[in-house]
């Protein structure tokens, strides 16, 4: 048998999707996504996220509020719904993949794989679904020109920061391309791989920002989150209360609590593959608390549940989050699974390389069956100060984001028809670097919209929780 050789011409079935891909620019030329101008009919943005509150905890709302008044940046953090309506009324070349739904910067960040070796990847899924890959890279790089202004760059500065996370984006694209297909399912950004990019820049500052992120990531474990979160009292275990952020459940409120929360964990348990079912049940329940997290999901319901093994060492905590219909779903379609959390789940297997073992999703018991997905709370994660990098550090940080979205629109679409529809050079980053600046304008106004509800009384917030 003859073995394959190498050449310099891509597979005919490659050169075939490349063509695919061109013939897309036909349709929607590169040029046409540098254009952004409200619609005259765009919905009003603080109504949008009023709607979302009308479905949430309502004491928890005004917190929401509170992040997301921080800053322009964390504004645009809370407004993913906001902005899926913008982008559906933008040129769409319909090149699906699973995408993220959410894809800005802080939805990047360190974890430990299941294998212990920290990776870097996106980490958040709360929106995921099948849409078209350049919805993921828009939000992306809208993210990148939002906090290039919020730490005061220059547009020019700002711009640089878009095209970097495009071009590199693109790069591991037309790689992609050309790999077999295991290969590209299996390729990961693992954190031996981020320190050699980040030494080729020559930057020492660089290098020690990683170093302490790496260093704070492995003391975010497990065991480290006991002292964290939790009091050693006669009953065992018990998680601290501290509020509003973390609440203990009132068991004279929800007297049938107990029974709703070992029915939540036996169907959470059921969800999960075979050999991470028997791990987990080596685990006994102590307690479980309401928690609140993030800027956007604020007013979900969340909570924490801590489990112990046989030793005063060895504590599981997992996270339980509500998940509710994408926000792309209006627009891209509904989602294929019946349970939100499942989609979740599902959506972030899918997009990563390495996914978190206990990852599981059930429905509620109670009055509200809500849909939920569960993962560990804390696995070695560690996340960038965005705020306190330079022009040079945004830069850097925007083409590892950039790499790591490609990577994940690589496992699910097809990497030859979106290498061929981007095209060489950077012409798509061109034409995001005008969108971005531009809908870094928008995001201002709306942004000061929600300012305005505050100072009118529309909306109730509550500032540093």
């Amino acid at each position: 048998m003859t073995p394959p050789t190498k050449s310099d011409q891509p597979p005919a079935g490659t050169a075939a999707k490349l063509e695919a891909g061109r013939e897309v620019r036909n349709l929607v030329p590169i040029e046409s996504h540098a254009h952004w101008e409200a619609p005259s009919d765009r919905p009003d943005p603080v109504a949008i996220l009023e709607k979302q509150a009308a479905e949430r905890e309502q004491d928890l709302v005004p917190i929401r509020y509170g992040r997301m008044l921080e800053s322009a940046f964390t504004f645009y953090r809370g407004g993913a719904a906001i902005m899926a309506w913008d982008l559906s009324k933008t040129p769409t070349t319909d090149l699906r993949v699973q995408a993220c739904g959410d894809a800005h910067l802080l939805n990047f960040g360190i974890f430990a794989a299941p294998d212990r070796r920290l990776v870097f990847d996106l980490n958040d899924f709360d929106e995921t679904l099948p849409a078209s890959f350049e919805w993921d890279l828009k939000r992306l790089t809208a993210s990148v020109a939002i906090g290039a202004l919020d730490n005061g760059f220059s547009k020019s500065e700002a711009g640089s920061c878009v095209r970097r996370a495009v071009s590199t984006y693109s790069t591991v694209i037309a790689e992609n391309s050309q790999m077999r297909f295991l290969d590209a399912w299996y390729a990961r950004l693992d954190i031996d791989e981020v320190r050699k990019l980040v030494e080729s820049s020559g930057d020492p500052k660089r290098m020690k920002t990683l170093d302490k992120t790496v260093s704070k990531a492995m003391s975010r474990d497990n065991v480290g989150a006991l002292s964290r979160f939790a009091d050693s009292t006669p009953l065992g275990y018990r998680i601290k209360e501290e509020a509003p952020v973390i609440m203990r459940i009132p068991v004279n409120q929800y007297p049938e609590s107990a029974k709703w929360i070992n029915q939540a964990f036996e169907d959470y348990v059921a969800s999960m593959q075979p050999d991470r079912q028997m791990l987990i049940r080596r685990y006994k329940y102590c307690d479980f608390a309401r928690k609140v997290v993030g800027v956007g999901s604020v007013g979900t319901a969340a909570f924490m549940l801590l489990l112990m093994g046989d030793r005063f060492d060895d504590p599981l905590f997992i996270q339980l989050k509500q998940a509710q219909e994408s926000v792309l779903a209006p627009y891209a379609g509904a989602s294929e699974f019946a349970n939100h959390g499942q989609r979740v789940v599902e959506g972030q297997r899918i997009m990563q390389s390495a996914s978190d073992s206990f990852l599981g999703w059930l429905q509620g018991i109670g009055p509200k069956k809500r849909h939920f997905y569960a993962r560990q709370l804390r696995d070695m994660k560690g996340s960038a100060n965005i705020a306190k990098m330079g022009p040079e550090q945004l830069e850097g940080y925007a083409g590892l984001c950039g790499r790591s979205l490609a990577h994940a629109h690589a496992r699910s679409g097809d990497a030859a028809r979106l290498s061929g529809y981007i095209g060489k050079g950077n012409k798509l980053g061109k034409a995001l670097e005008k969108f971005s600046l531009a809908y870094a304008e928008q995001n201002a106004l709306d942004y000061a919209k929600l300012l305005e509800a505050e100072a009118s009384g529309r909306v109730q917030v509550e500032r540093g929780v």
